[in-house]
């Protein structure tokens, strides 16, 4: 959630202190400890990736607040010591991190045929969560579906993964989509949209890392935004996804030196996010409903042409919804001062 921002002229000093209130020349303006960011159950999560970079508990306490998932890569755990590995998933987890293993692990296993073995020797080491991914194998459903069922019978939680990792063999936006279904289906933690460490030619990022919006905005509108986790691995690909579909995206692949600027984002404390803010309410209705409301959350208004260039969702969609979410109090219509023709929708 970013934080709320004031927006307005700022009262005499005097006029901000309650009768009897110290000077608030008084008052630290740096806190005695980093407050965690204030998030709604299960969004805004930072998600990281760990290249096994050398770690020292004073740079994990540092970050300890902005981080939820750490990922152990790819089959980076089959590079070290055993005992070395559960010392690390165990540091982590001390700062209250859930640690998970890569989905190149299993599919290593997978094509071993040592699946369950595996599965069995990532509970001994105390991973958290066991990531189910066919980036480079490919997989039916029922094979991804066994697997989740496998992992879950050992007490794991799952991330599934919908992806390709080599450019030259994507998924289309439809398969991609139906594939994000089917894994929802299964009730992960998250489904994670791939993109590789590079960051670019994958999932929802063209050849140069930047972010094919059609994509994104095709994704929101069919699947809850708080259901997925998008990678992504370079901080200008973090900040258009915050400033687009809000500072509670759940973002992954996320390096270990980019945890405090993307904190930084989502509280607003930088010039790109700030002042933007974020309003704790329920909506509900359909997943193109709940889409335009994030636009308009990140806009002080738009009319029906706006949303309709921003979603990519047909006119007729736009206005279902602008109509789902006034009848519920969330949107009000005015007319625009420039235009009395115009009319433009915001936030209540």
């Amino acid at each position: 959630m970013c934080a709320e921002l004031a927006t307005g002229t700022a009262p005499s000093g005097a006029s901000l202190r309650r009768k009897g209130s110290p000077p608030s020349s008084s008052l630290p303006f740096f806190p005695a400890r980093p407050s965690e960011l204030p998030r709604r159950a299960g969004q805004g999560l930072t998600h990281v990736l760990d290249r096994l970079a050398p770690m020292d508990e004073g740079s994990l306490g540092l970050l300890a607040p902005y981080v939820d998932i750490v990922k152990i890569g790819w089959g980076l755990p089959l590079l070290l010591p055993r005992e070395t590995l559960r010392r690390r998933i165990a540091s982590f987890q001390r700062w209250g991190w859930k640690v998970s293993t890569g989905g190149t692990l299993l599919e290593l296993a997978m094509i071993r045929g040592e699946r369950d073995r595996a599965l069995d020797e990532a509970k001994a080491l105390g991973f958290d969560l066991i990531e189910v991914s066919e980036g480079v194998i490919d997989l039916t459903h029922e094979q991804v579906e066994s697997a989740v069922a496998s992992a879950r019978s050992r007490g794991f939680e799952v991330l599934i993964e919908v992806g390709k990792k080599d450019p030259q063999h994507q998924y289309s936006l439809r398969e991609t989509l139906e594939r994000v279904s089917h894994a929802r289906r299964l009730r992960p933690l998250k489904v994670i949209l791939e993109s590789r460490e590079s960051g670019r030619a994958v999932g929802i990022y063209d050849p140069d890392g930047a972010i094919k919006w059609e994509w994104v905005h095709a994704l929101v509108a069919s699947h809850p935004p708080e259901d997925l986790l998008f990678e992504a691995p370079l901080e200008s690909q973090q900040l258009g996804l915050l400033v687009d579909l809000g500072c509670e995206v759940n973002l992954g692949n996320v390096a270990f030196d980019s945890v405090a600027p993307l904190a930084s984002q989502r509280l607003g404390l930088r010039g790109d996010t700030f002042g933007l803010s974020r309003r704790h309410r329920a909506v509900s209705g359909s997943p193109a409903a709940k889409f335009v409301y994030y636009l308009l959350e990140n806009h002080r208004e738009l009319d029906q042409g706006d949303l309709v260039r921003l979603s990519r969702l047909p006119r007729r969609t736009v206005q279902s919804s602008l109509e789902e979410l006034k009848r519920q109090g969330h949107v009000q219509e005015t007319v625009s001062f420039t235009d009395a023709r115009r009319r433009e929708y915001r936030l209540t």
